[in-house]
C-alpha cells in the first residue's frame, strides 16, 4: 500500500523545528502547500544559552509559534525580490560619473586616412574601446535603489522565517546574560545550540532587555556572528547567515510587529462591513429624548430648591 499523501484534511500533528511532509507533494506544489503540511501544531523548544561547566541544560519549555507566520508556503519569487530590494538599498547612491565619448574634451575631427592605406577606417580618437576612459554606456551619478511594495516585504520577512522553522535553523534561547566577557566562552554556548558545522549565526535579541555588555563584548570579535536588535532584522540577513539565534522576548516582539504591521500601514479596514466603507448614521426617532427635555426645562424654570431638585434626581 502507498504511503499517504498529505493533505488539507490531515489531523493536528506536533511539529518542530526541521520537520517536513513529504517533499515531492511540497516541490509539487510549492507556492500553495507548507513545508510543515496543514493543521500543524509548531513547537519549538526555548534552550537556556550560558550553561556553565558541570550544569545540566533546562531546555524543558516550549513555545507554540503561529502557522500564519511561521508555517506559510515558501515562495521563492517573493524571496528573491525581496532579496535585490535590500542588496541595491545597501549600495545606496553611486557617485560614478563616466563620459561619453562628445564629452571628452579635445578635437572630433577625422584621425586620419584610410585610403590606400591597408587600414580600416577610423573616426574619432576618442572611441569607445580604443581611448581610455571613453565608454559606450557610462555610468551617471544615480541611486541604485529600486522601488518595493511593502506588502512584499511583509510577506518576504514571514515567508523567511517559515523557511528557517522548515530548516531547522530556528533556535530559541531564554536570554544573552553572560557573566563572562571572555569570547571563548560565548563561543562553546554557541557550539552547543547550532552545532560544530555551522558556519554563521544571527543572534537577534529585543533592546537591552535581553542583553548585557558581557555578551557584547564577547561577540564582537566573531566575524561569522552577528547582533541585531528585533526592529531591524529583514530578509537579506536571514538569507545571508544560517542559523538565526533569537531570544524569547525578542521572539514576542517579532510576532507583534509582524500582526500589528498591517494595521500601521492602514491595510486593515477600518468599518466592519462587507465593502470595508463605514456605515451611514441612522436617522434618529422624533421625540427620543422628549422626556429629559421637559425634565431639564421644568428644572431650569423653578425656583432653587434642594429637596425639590433631590427629588428631581
Amino acid at each position: 500500500q502507498a504511503p499517504r499523501l498529505p493533505s488539507i484534511h490531515d489531523p493536528p500533528v506536533i511539529r518542530r523545528p526541521g520537520e517536513i511532509v513529504d517533499v515531492r507533494t511540497m516541490i509539487r506544489n510549492w507556492w500553495a502547500f507548507p513545508a510543515v503540511g496543514f493543521n500543524s501544531i509548531l513547537e519549538v523548544p526555548v534552550q537556556q544559552f550560558e550553561v556553565l561547566e558541570g550544569e545540566t541544560p533546562n531546555d524543558s519549555e516550549t513555545i507554540v509559534l503561529p502557522n500564519d507566520i511561521f508555517g506559510l508556503p515558501i515562495r521563492p519569487d517573493i524571496l528573491h525580490q525581496c532579496y535585490w530590494f535590500h542588496r541595491r538599498a545597501l549600495m545606496g547612491w553611486d557617485e560614478r560619473m563616466q563620459l561619453y565619448q562628445w564629452e571628452w574634451y579635445g578635437s572630433h575631427r577625422k584621425l586620419r586616412s584610410q585610403v590606400r592605406s591597408g587600414m580600416s577606417r577610423i573616426g574619432q580618437r576618442k572611441i569607445s574601446g580604443k581611448y581610455l576612459g571613453v565608454k559606450a554606456h557610462p555610468l551617471r551619478p544615480h541611486d541604485w535603489r529600486k522601488k518595493c511594495h511593502k506588502r512584499l516585504l511583509w510577506l518576504g520577512l514571514k515567508n523567511m522565517l517559515s523557511v528557517k522553522f522548515a530548516q531547522d535553523q530556528l533556535k530559541v534561547v531564554d536570554h544573552f546574560y553572560l557573566r563572562s566577557h571572555k569570547t571563548k566562552h560565548a563561543v562553546r554556548y554557541l557550539r552547543r545550540i547550532v552545532g560544530n558545522r555551522c558556519n554563521s549565526a544571527l543572534l537577534v535579541h529585543e533592546g537591552r532587555g535581553d542583553v548585557n555588555d558581557n555578551f557584547r563584548w564577547a561577540v564582537a570579535h566573531l566575524t561569522a556572528v552577528r547582533t541585531e536588535n528585533v526592529e531591524g532584522l529583514n530578509v537579506y540577513q536571514l538569507l545571508k547567515y544560517r542559523q538565526l539565534v533569537i531570544t524569547e522576548k525578542a521572539l514576542q516582539k517579532l510576532m507583534w510587529e509582524i500582526y500589528h504591521y498591517p494595521e500601521k500601514r492602514g491595510w486593515v479596514r477600518r468599518a466592519a462591513t462587507p465593502d470595508g466603507k463605514p456605515v451611514k448614521l441612522p436617522m434618529k426617532v422624533p421625540g427620543w429624548n422628549k422626556e429629559w427635555v421637559e425634565k431639564k426645562e421644568r428644572q431650569k424654570n423653578t425656583q432653587y430648591d434642594r429637596s425639590a431638585l433631590f427629588r428631581e434626581l
